[in-house]
């Protein structure tokens, strides 16, 4: 008799448990659109809602589905790829870049490791300073 009452009230913990187990789903922040540029070589990436936009001066171009966006303590990483196509953008939030070709300071550092491109570095985000950017 013992015995089924705990297994009783054992079950009906259980149960109690796991209504109060569901959680909220996660939401995942997202970037939004976003520019990067590099020089020597030339280069340039845009995340536009759920695309990456991928164009070099050796003509080494494509768009990619975003396959993963992360938040992360530098900043952000955004990474696409396919059967033919791969790039992996760092996004240093706040770590200030100058393109050293125009003369602006942009918000953002960028690393960028591309397909038949190889590791790339680079400036993203807002202009800080310099023509059409802040004083």
């Amino acid at each position: 008799m013992k015995n089924g009452i705990l297994i009783s009230v054992v079950a009906a913990l259980s149960l109690a448990a796991c209504d109060e187990a569901v959680e909220a789903p996660v939401v995942e922040e997202k970037l939004g659109d976003y520019s990067a540029l590099g020089t020597e070589p030339g280069w340039a990436a845009q995340i536009k809602g759920d695309q990456i936009i991928f164009a070099t001066m050796e003509g080494n171009d494509f768009t990619l589905a975003v396959q993963r966006m992360k938040k992360t303590d530098a900043g952000w990483e955004v990474k696409g790829f396919s059967d033919v196509d791969n790039i992996n953008i760092y996004i240093s939030t706040g770590v200030e870049c100058s393109d050293g070709m125009s003369d602006r300071t942009y918000a953002d550092t960028v690393k960028v490791e591309a397909s038949r491109s190889g590791t790339l570095n680079g400036c993203g985000g807002d202009f800080t300073e310099g023509p059409d950017g802040a004083p």
